[in-house]
């Protein structure tokens, strides 16, 4: 039996599908990169790599591929070299059978269960700082959330009539609210973030925008809307406790009959199933793909009821 250490690489040697093999994920960021992924008929374990992206570099990406799997899993096991993982070994055509097994059911779900771990072992959040906009962060997350925006339209198109709002309480560089609002002009649409410099580049990006933009902070207020865009109650972002307990706060926001968008941007932390059912909401999927493409990525559809 193999051991993959560190960077997680497992060996390319031939295993028959009964192989066990085991990776082992030391303490730190690398756990954040661990999923689980549950098609229905089997829960499998895989590990985000990087890709390179269409500017050619290489980098982590929220857009899971079938080769990111490792393969069916067994158990989980601490100790002091880390997370044991100890899986089935299985073909790459299993792998992307498992991707279309997961698309084809509803209830698929891809979950990230280990937030990133800084040296003193707490979870790892970025500091304010990190959020200041300039033009080369800017372009980075704009490149970054391109199929979200892409997918938001094609979920919002034939659901809100017009009229509705639709919030983006951490809209960032304004640059998915302002899609929207070009692609569902029906609507009105709203964008708020507690970040100056980022409302600052948003409004000086899309001055002829009809969104409303302002600075404010979705810990401390929220909006009612009928469509809800959450793409930061993510790991870097904020801890799990408090990504639980804001997710539960801001949808009650959500009118009847309305539809909160929860996007992986980094892995999503709370455990949005649970939270749905805690908050009365229905739970209509966890994940999504772009057409024609054999990639799944973190997108939880939930709606509160119409009385």
């Amino acid at each position: 039996m193999r051991v993959a250490r560190g960077g997680g690489s497992v060996s390319p040697a031939n295993h028959s599908p009964c192989t066990w093999q085991r990776h082992v994920e030391p303490q730190g960021f690398g756990l954040a990169h661990l999923f689980i992924l549950n098609t229905g008929s089997l829960r499998w374990v895989g590990r985000n790599r990087r890709t390179t992206s269409g500017q050619g570099q290489h980098r982590l990406t929220s857009i899971l591929q079938p080769w990111m799997l490792l393969g069916p899993l067994e158990y989980l096991h601490w100790s002091h070299e880390g997370l044991c993982v100890f899986f089935q070994a299985a073909t790459l055509k299993e792998k992307q059978q498992a991707f279309i097994q997961a698309k084809q059911y509803a209830h698929s779900e891809v979950c990230f269960p280990y937030p990133p771990l800084g040296p003193d072992g707490k979870e790892f959040i970025c500091p304010p700082s990190f959020w200041e906009c300039d033009d080369e962060r800017a372009a980075q997350l704009d490149i970054d959330e391109g199929h979200f925006r892409e997918h938001c339209v094609r979920l919002l198109r034939d659901r809100l009539k017009p009229g509705a709002l639709i919030h983006d309480p951490a809209c960032s560089t304004g640059a998915l609210i302002a899609h929207l609002a070009r692609a569902l002009p029906h609507c009105r649409h709203m964008g708020s973030d507690r970040c100056g410099s980022m409302i600052d580049h948003a409004r000086a990006q899309y001055a002829s925008s009809p969104v409303h933009l302002r600075q404010a902070d979705a810990t401390v207020e929220s909006i009612n809307c009928d469509a809800l865009i959450l793409r930061f109650l993510n790991a870097e972002v904020m801890s799990r406790l408090d990504a639980e307990a804001l997710l539960g706060t801001l949808l009650t926001s959500l009118n009847p009959g309305g539809v909160a968008l929860v996007f992986g941007h980094t892995p999503v932390l709370p455990a949005v199933p649970w939270i749905a059912q805690q908050s009365g909401l229905i739970l209509e999927s966890c994940i999504a793909s772009r057409p024609n493409r054999l990639e799944l990525f973190q997108c939880y559809v939930l709606t509160r009821p119409s009385p």
